[in-house]
């Protein structure tokens, strides 16, 4: 930067015929625009001026070295207005990460109107277990539930995951409609597993406070939630879903609610990024879309059951090596 401030100067000398207009036109003191010329001088080894008290002209070489010098500036100029553009304009690749947990249903839709309005950006989305490291090297957003976030990483709420427990009509003329927590066996139960841990949920009643544990112990095991919902139309089990997974076969008549009076924990869901001077703006674009989509389309919040879960919620995260290792690997 330096040397190109060095030909800036030296070319204002050259078009002003003067070291005083140059320093004008420059931003510099005359000084400086002396031991500019000075140095240029030095380093290429040359005289680039005559100088007298009246004027400064080019020597024979000073005029040669003046084309070479224009074509650089005119290239460094060329060069920002490129970089300009391109920084304004929304194009681009942008990578993906996202729990299989997690799914596409809701991104989907987000995702689709934003490449709709920004045709030259493609996002390249793949999915994770959302069990260990995530916004791997090549990544520049990741979304995460349950998870804790690193302070080097810059987190966007997204809304509470919460879950519900469903099961098949089949299944439940087979072994009857469920009104206790108690009342699931174990074996019949089937919840997204990472890990070889089985996934304990400590539930709470919504009107009565009361609490009960449902352990998922069945024998099949995926960390794929359609692969559970599958399983769970099959008549395999009771499946224990994200609500917004679950209420998909609920709408089609494939899957029933069931213990509807009762809660699961629910997971932050939030959405990461690096810390970065310079994002792209498309990143900029798609994690403010993001943001703002999940806060328009987001389910309307179950009432807090903060005021008799607490005491559960220590309970839950004392035994969080089940769910959040387990279910979730937390």
């Amino acid at each position: 930067m330096e040397r190109l401030k060095a030909l800036e100067i030296f070319k204002a000398v050259a078009d002003h015929g003067s070291f005083t207009k140059a320093a004008d036109v420059t931003n510099v003191g005359v000084p400086a625009v002396s031991r500019a010329v000075q140095d240029l001088e030095a380093l290429l080894g040359i005289q680039l001026f005559h100088r007298t008290t009246r004027k400064v002209t080019l020597t024979p070489v000073g005029h040669t070295v003046l084309e070479h010098a224009a074509g650089v500036l005119d290239c460094y100029d060329g060069l920002a207005r490129v970089s300009q553009d391109i920084a304004l304009e929304v194009s681009g690749d942008i990578r993906f990460e996202v729990p299989v947990l997690f799914g596409m249903g809701r991104l989907a839709p987000i995702l689709a109107n934003f490449m709709r309005e920004y045709p030259k950006v493609r996002v390249d989305t793949r999915f994770v277990d959302n069990s260990g490291e995530t916004l791997g090297d090549l990544a520049d957003l990741s979304i995460v539930v349950g998870r804790l976030v690193p302070s080097s990483w810059v987190a966007r709420p997204l809304g509470a995951t919460r879950f519900g427990i469903y099961a098949s009509p089949d299944f439940i003329s087979s072994v009857g409609m469920p009104k206790h927590p108690s009342e699931v066996h174990s074996t019949h139960c089937m919840a997204v597993v990472v890990g070889p841990r089985d996934a304990s949920w400590q539930l709470i009643h919504c009107a009565t406070g009361e609490q009960s544990a449902i352990s998922a112990q069945s024998p099949f095991r995926t960390n794929c939630p359609s692969a559970l919902v599958s399983a769970a139309v099959d008549g395999a089990g009771v499946a224990i879903l994200p609500e917004h997974i679950g209420s998909i076969p609920e709408s089609r008549g494939e899957l029933v609610r069931i213990l509807s009076d009762w809660r699961a924990p629910s997971f932050d869901t939030q959405l990461l990024y690096r810390v970065r001077r310079n994002q792209p703006l498309r990143v900029r674009k798609l994690v403010d879309r993001l943001v703002s989509g999940f806060s328009e389309s987001a389910i309307p919040q179950v009432e807090s059951l903060a005021a008799h879960s607490l005491s559960s919620f220590a309970q839950f995260r004392h035994s969080g090596a089940d769910a959040r290792d387990s279910l979730m690997a937390a």
